[in-house]
């Protein structure tokens, strides 16, 4: 059954917004936690600092679900992290949503990201090492089965 092209924007979308929901989550954690470390300063998340973080996790799951969705290699997901990594330096950077803070703030917040576009990495590798064993198998079996 072939798909119409509402289905495929729907479908795109809908993987978009799950990897946006995911780093909207880390991102909101990162914000507050500092508040944490630093209880003179904490501040609590206004609804325009809301909607800037979640515009930026938007962009970057949008860029994930365009660049990672049909083929994964790793150019494709070096121009991801690129792309993501730039989304979050802009997008704090523009916005200051770590003006009140001292500089490292920024730079922990931006290793952080960094870091998880690694481990993303290596769980996209890993995954597609499981498919295509899992694929081969599957292969040999139906090739088995159909030998006469």
């Amino acid at each position: 059954m072939e798909q119409t092209n509402w289905q495929k924007f729907y479908l795109f979308m809908y993987e978009a917004k799950s990897a946006a929901g995911i780093y909207f989550v880390a991102f909101v954690f990162f914000y507050l936690f500092y508040g944490i470390l630093e209880p003179n300063q904490a501040s609590s998340l206004d609804f325009w600092t809301a909607i800037q973080i979640f515009a930026a996790c938007l962009l970057i799951g949008l860029g994930q679900s365009f660049l990672l969705t049909n083929n994964v290699t790793n150019s494709r997901i070096t121009i991801w992290g690129c792309w993501s990594l730039s989304v979050t330096i802009l997008f704090s950077e523009l916005f200051q949503w770590f003006q009140s803070y001292p500089d490292w703030y920024h730079y922990v917040f931006y290793a952080a990201i960094a870091l998880s576009l690694f481990f993303y990495w290596l769980a996209l590798v890993w995954d597609l090492q499981r498919e295509t064993k899992t694929l081969n198998r599957a292969l040999e079996d139906y090739q088995q089965k159909n030998k006469k």
